[in-house]
């Protein structure tokens, strides 16, 4: 009996019928080759310009110094616009923020770490913001005094700021070209 089993259980398994016609031909031939990336250095093309990094944090430093002297800049321009609005109290209390932000802002330009190719705009920065300081003593002055000449001298020093601008814009768009960048602003200042 146990010979009769294993005949039946043999012809069992030898009754199979292969793979299931269902199955999927794979066709295997081999894919174009597809070009691998170097991992050598490539040469710098001769005459390129190689931007020059600069020192760690500058960046941050002088973005905060940047978004200050924007600030700045803008109570130098509301300031003129609340008097012509007929608000002399907000254009004396944007005056007096002036002065107070100045200060601070011409500090931090100051302190900015060196780095060549910002010398030149770092430098336009600080007379920009002394000039705005001047600007707010001046207007203070008007609204402490009502001395009718620091109304025109604020005014004067309002016209030298709004000359400097479309230089220092284009100093700013220089350090653009080399990279920099300041989260949540431009590095443009408003004309006027």
């Amino acid at each position: 009996m146990l010979a009769l089993v294993v005949v039946v259980g043999c012809d069992m398994a030898s009754s199979s019928t292969g793979p299931s016609p269902s199955l999927v031909n794979v066709d295997f031939s081999p894919l174009p080759s597809v070009a691998l990336p170097s991992l050598l250095p490539t040469k710098t093309p001769t005459g390129s310009t190689v931007i020059p990094s600069w020192p760690v944090g500058w960046d941050t430093s002088f973005c905060t110094a940047f978004s200050d002297l924007n600030v700045d800049h803008e109570l130098v321009i509301d300031i003129e616009r609340a008097i012509a609005d007929g608000s002399p109290g907000d254009a004396q209390g944007l005056a007096s923020q002036l002065v107070q932000t100045s200060a601070i802002t011409s500090s931090e330009l100051t302190k900015l770490k060196a780095w060549a190719p910002a010398a030149s705009v770092q430098a336009s920065l600080v007379s920009l913001i002394d000039l705005d300081g001047q600007v707010g003593d001046a207007y203070q002055s008007y609204f402490k005094d009502s001395v009718k000449g620091a109304l025109k001298q604020a005014r004067q020093l309002r016209t030298q700021v709004g000359k400097q601008v479309g230089p220092i814009n284009t100093q700013l768009g220089q350090l653009a070209g080399l990279g920099l960048s300041c989260p949540g602003q431009g590095l443009k200042l408003e004309s006027f």
